[in-house]
């Protein structure tokens, strides 16, 4: 089935390309299931929109955001469905160094201060990426690209990267791939690191939306219930949200331990932290007691390990995470606060696209605990830890390549 493309015109001016720049939306289908679709933008190469069949003879769109696509990357903005990188998460006191030269420090931009965070204020979640469109027999599919010169955002090589997404059985593909490469388009010997990974904000519920009869309950996530397999501890923080390098057994904490299904709610005011909530990471237990088996020039040997499972009692949708990186953070979204009508206002009910029924999406605005992310990706801050840093080292022939699934059902 063909790629179906919607263009619309940025004109809210943010961290992003100036106002008048186009974007392109990219509408993927799954042929094998009736109701399955997913919107794509190349800004940011940033899922929009996943509409899923749900447990009641319907479809819900179960990712945050905007139906107005120039809201993305504004200040109203969290991320929302972003490719973020050149490096997720947080570097501490945004600096580090590398093996090669420890003596020469690399600057990034404290945009979370004191710490660099998702590749600082232009990283990759703020670019148009090019957008290609692979022949695919078994699903759609659709592969944006990007180019991050040297030095941008104060990180050495220039980067040629790869976002791909595929939609097949009932299952949604995300794979990032990249590696270094001179102006000239051929590899030179270079350095660099790298960890990218997809921000969508998932509530299995159903996005909220004017009208909706399901109630203010179901606007939130914390009636989810969360089952991990393959995971037994956790990164210790500090105050500023960066690793330690201390891991916690989870059997220590209680809290954070999901190991047998708990709902996201249950403990949330008990996490290590303050009680805010979840905005930790939980490591595969291969990359703690074998961590060269995830060391970053081994990405491509590895199949999806699944990691956790997210059923909603209210839609009865079951999401099934799988990925080949060494961890994820899970973030209940515990500072989000969008008040109702501030975008989005000029869409209503039963105008638009019909291929979007949930217009205005963002309407009714959201609050905090209404989603819940799962980032895919290497270690926070690998590189400052010795231990962890082969994991996100980048050298001149190296492949980086992720791929993270999220597979649905109904129960």
């Amino acid at each position: 089935m063909p790629i179906t493309e919607k263009p619309s015109v940025l004109s809210v001016a943010g961290q992003g390309p100036p106002p008048g720049t186009p974007i392109r939306s990219f509408l993927l289908t799954d042929a094998s299931s009736p109701g399955m679709a997913c919107q794509i933008i190349n800004l940011g190469a940033t899922l929009t929109h996943l509409f899923v069949p749900d447990g009641k003879k319907g479809t819900r769109d179960i990712v945050l955001g905007f139906d107005d696509l120039t809201a993305y990357r504004t200040t109203h903005d969290p991320y929302f469905g972003a490719s973020v990188g050149r490096t997720a998460n947080r570097i501490a006191q945004g600096k580090f160094s590398l093996p090669e030269n420890p003596e020469h420090i690399y600057r990034l931009d404290q945009n979370n201060p004191p710490n660099s965070l998702h590749g600082g204020v232009d990283g990759f979640s703020f670019r148009m990426w090019d957008v290609e469109q692979p022949q695919d027999h078994q699903g759609t599919s659709l592969r944006l690209t990007m180019v991050s010169d040297h030095m941008d955002q104060g990180f050495p090589g220039r980067l040629r990267v790869h976002c791909t997404y595929r939609l097949s059985n009932s299952t949604l593909e995300i794979t990032y791939e990249a590696q270094l490469e001179n102006q000239a388009g051929t590899e030179t010997h270079q350095t660099t690191i790298a960890s990218l990974t997809n921000h969508a904000y998932f509530n299995l519920n159903g996005v909220p939306t004017p009208g909706s009869s399901d109630g203010v309950s179901t606007a939130l996530a914390t009636n989810h219930v969360v089952h991990m397999s393959n995971i037994d501890s956790y990164l210790e923080t500090d105050s500023t949200s960066v690793p330690t390098g201390v891991v916690l057994p989870l059997d220590k904490v209680p809290s954070m331990d999901f190991r047998q299904p708990k709902e996201i709610g249950k403990d949330l005011a008990s996490t290590p932290g303050g009680g805010h909530g979840y905005d930790h990471f939980y490591p595969v237990q291969g990359a703690t007691r074998s961590p060269a088996e995830y060391h970053l020039h081994k990405d491509a040997q590895r199949t999806p390990l699944s990691l956790v499972k997210v059923y909603s009692p209210v839609s009865d949708i079951v999401m099934n995470m799988a990925t080949t990186e060494p961890g994820f953070q899970l973030y209940t979204a515990n500072f989000l606060e969008l008040p109702p009508n501030l975008v989005d206002a000029g869409h209503s009910a039963g105008h638009g696209d019909p291929s979007f029924p949930f217009v205005g999406k963002a309407r009714g605005g959201y609050k905090p605990y209404s989603a819940f992310c799962l980032e895919a990706s290497k270690f926070p801050d690998a590189i400052n830890h010795a231990d962890w840093r082969d994991q996100v080292i980048l050298h001149s022939g190296d492949k980086y390549h992720s791929k993270t699934t999220f597979a649905f059902s109904t129960q």
